[in-house]
């Protein structure tokens, strides 16, 4: 009886559930598109909010992304040569066949980040360390 009584409570409460959660994970991978539109501009945006941004195949080098929220963003084919990621959200982020050379990510979070293909030769690992010639996915 009781469980029936809570289970008729939450029912009319279901389509708000739903909507709120819906609305905060539309909110945890939506970017700022101030942001993205100064990091084009202006090839820097340290601590912007591209989270979640479309970055495929952009030519990033030397860009100035420290403190960036690249959390879940796309950065396939992307290249971010000698680009700073200091201290960077990347967890999640895509960065597929990126070209990383020479970039620096010393403490970035990568967790769940994608780096098949990507070029680490001479990048600043997030734990300080340079990844050596042939790091290709993995830093060496």
């Amino acid at each position: 009886m009781i469980e029936q009584l809570k289970l008729a409570t939450l029912v009319p409460l279901l389509p708000v559930i739903t909507l709120l959660l819906g609305l905060t994970a539309m909110n945890a991978a939506a970017f700022v598109p101030e942001d993205l539109a100064r990091l084009k501009s202006e090839n820097k945006c340290p601590g912007c909010d591209l989270r979640g941004a479309d970055l495929r195949g952009l030519k990033l080098d030397g860009a100035n992304l420290e403190g960036a929220n690249l959390m879940a963003a796309n950065l396939e084919g992307a290249s971010l040569e000698h680009a700073v990621l200091e201290d960077a959200s990347c967890e999640k982020t895509n960065l597929r066949n990126a070209k990383l050379h020479a970039a620096t990510m010393d403490h970035a979070t990568v967790d769940g980040a994608d780096f098949k293909g990507a070029d680490l030769q001479d990048a600043t690992w997030v734990d300080g360390r340079v990844c050596k010639k042939g790091s290709i996915g993995i830093c060496k």
